[in-house]
Parts: structure tokens; C-alpha cells; sequence
């Protein structure tokens, strides 16, 4: 007979069972319980410090598209089980652009970049819009980025030129 834990969820013997608002937190702790690991067998399976999983666990922190991916390899999940197919490329592409913004631009950049983005979900957030249609729109601001840091090139630091 399985107990139920301080968020409703039922314990059981053959595993964990988590709600469908389960968070990617909530998924890595059930999934690790269900494995019998301590946080540090995690941590030292995953690559993660063991306090990287305690703020993902009690969803203090959401983790990088490399975390999710080391979780994943030492839970024996795919990255689906934390997030939607789309939802995982989607944050891929998100990191990828801020850090091509971090390199060609330093962290100045970045933060602009990472505005736009936080802008440009902000913008379709709520509407109607397909999911390609959004990828359409997303991928045209970050095109539109692009563009403008290199017509403001002649403002940006040396450092950051490239030769």
C-alpha cells in the first residue's frame, strides 16, 4: 500500500506517480525516488553538484537544455519525459542564441537578446498562433537582432569585433 506525500501524489511500491502538472523538478525527484538514489547518487551520476539538484528538485531553479539532457542519461529517460519534443528545441535554439549573442556581443548582448526573446513570447503569449507560426515570428526577431547589432556595429566594443 502506497503513502501519499506532501503534494497529494501517491507513493506507491512499484514507483512514484506524479500529477500532469508535474514540474521537471517534481519529475526528476519521483524518478530518482523511484531509483532508490540519494540526491548525491544524482548529482555524481548526472555530472550536476548536488546543489544544482536540490534547487531543481524544489523548483527553485529551471534546468539548462544540458541539464536536462545529463538527467535524462542518468535517469534512463528520454528528454521528452521533462519536456515536449518542441518545447525541448525551442529551448535549444534559445540557448544557442544567447550564446552566440554572449560571444559576439559579451553579456551586454545577451541581455538584449534575451529580452527579445522574453519580449517576443511575451507578445504571442495568450493568442491564437500555431506553434510554426510563433517559430516563424520568433526566428524573424532574432533575425531582426542580428541585423540592427550589426548596423550599430561601429558602437560595439573592440573587444567584441571580429577581425
Amino acid at each position: 500500500m502506497g503513502t501519499q506525500d506532501k503534494t497529494g501524489n501517491r507513493n506507491n511500491d512499484a514507483g512514484i506517480s506524479i500529477g500532469p502538472d508535474a514540474t521537471i523538478g517534481d519529475k526528476v525527484r519521483a524518478l530518482r525516488l523511484s531509483k532508490k538514489m540519494t540526491m548525491a547518487d544524482l548529482a555524481r551520476t548526472s555530472g550536476l553538484s548536488d546543489r544544482a539538484i536540490r534547487y531543481i528538485e524544489t523548483n527553485q531553479r529551471k534546468p539548462s537544455i544540458d541539464a536536462i539532457k545529463r538527467l535524462s542519461a542518468a535517469l534512463g529517460v528520454a528528454t521528452t519525459f521533462f519536456m515536449e519534443d518542441i518545447l525541448f528545441q525551442e529551448e535549444m535554439d534559445k540557448e544557442a542564441f544567447l550564446e552566440q549573442a554572449s560571444k559576439k556581443y559579451g553579456s551586454k548582448g545577451k541581455a538584449q537578446a534575451a529580452a527579445i526573446l522574453d519580449q517576443t513570447q511575451t507578445l504571442y503569449s495568450g493568442g491564437e498562433l500555431t506553434d510554426e507560426d510563433k517559430e516563424m515570428f520568433r526566428n524573424e526577431m532574432m533575425a531582426i537582432f542580428w541585423d540592427s547589432k550589426d548596423k550599430a556595429r561601429k558602437f560595439t566594443p573592440k573587444k567584441f569585433l571580429e577581425d
